[in-house]
């Protein structure tokens, strides 16, 4: 390779959609088996950001993921609370605890809730021992954030003195390569990949209910459960196309981890979260 081009693909495991009444919690846990099976075929290694709550309620299902894959576990925040109800330092704290109670580790990665996270946040995160954070879509998300003018490359944010942001992947149109907008936007997203101007560090988000459909979804309202059912049943065959197209573009596939280790981050510059 001319360059070198390494490509992170992650997996936010948490509650789908976030509901937590009794029959509704974590229901796409179910379908861990075929997940894991169709990271086996495509034959990637994973990383996974997971919630704190999550290793609490299901750590056998953690220690699947662990087991049966080439997989390591940053996190996700402790609840996934959208609305950010809470102390910021406070729930990463938790988080860190549930994380520690089960790897006997602290994390060293974190990646917020809809990638929704704050100046002061990033500097926290680093307060408490992390070393790099992976919350920033370079994109625009109505409601949520607008990064259009944020870095598509790994940077040391201007809040902070060594922690390095490694944000989403995007396209040259600023897309993220996030499997919910492939499967939404299906074969023309599909074909641009090939031809997009990418970043060095290509990180690729999925979750499990962007491929797999449960009760969970009729809980959605009308207008949300049509754009996330768009190619739902296509959306593994889509996951399979992609990772295809992202190998012949010379990507090496490797871990969120292995990205810090691998001279990317030298030289870096500073910019704003």
């Amino acid at each position: 390779m001319s360059e070198d081009l390494y490509c992170c693909v992650t997996l936010d495991l948490e509650n789908d959609w976030y509901f937590e009444q009794s029959g509704y919690d974590h229901l796409t846990l179910q379908y861990l088996d075929d997940f894991i099976q169709l990271i086996q075929e495509v034959d990637v290694p994973l990383s996974v950001f997971v919630v704190g709550k999550t290793i609490e309620k299901f750590p056998h299902k953690i220690d699947q993921l662990k087991k049966d894959l080439d997989t390591e576990f940053h996190l996700h925040s402790y609840q996934h609370d959208v609305e950010k109800n809470y102390d910021f330092r406070s729930e990463i704290r938790r988080g860190k605890t549930a994380f520690c109670d089960h790897f006997g580790r602290n994390p060293i990665g974190y990646r917020a809730p809809q990638g929704n996270i704050e100046p002061d946040e990033i500097r926290i995160l680093e307060e408490e021992g992390f070393l790099f954070d992976s919350s920033i879509f370079p994109s625009y998300r109505p409601g949520i954030y607008n990064n259009v003018t944020k870095p598509r490359q790994l940077y040391i944010p201007e809040q902070v003195n060594e922690l390095i942001e490694i944000p989403i992947g995007t396209t040259g149109a600023r897309i993220p390569t996030s499997q919910s907008y492939f499967k939404l936007l299906g074969g023309p997203l599909i074909e641009y990949l090939s031809i997009s101007n990418l970043p060095n560090v290509l990180v690729y988000n999925l979750h499990l209910q962007d491929l797999y459909r449960t009760d969970s979804y009729e809980r959605l309202s009308t207008q949300k459960r049509m754009i996330f059912e768009r190619n739902l049943p296509n959306s593994k065959n889509i996951f399979k196309r992609i990772i295809k197209k992202i190998d012949q573009r010379g990507y090496e596939f490797c871990r969120m981890s292995n990205v810090l280790n691998q001279g990317v981050t030298q030289s870096l510059t500073r910019g704003k979260i």
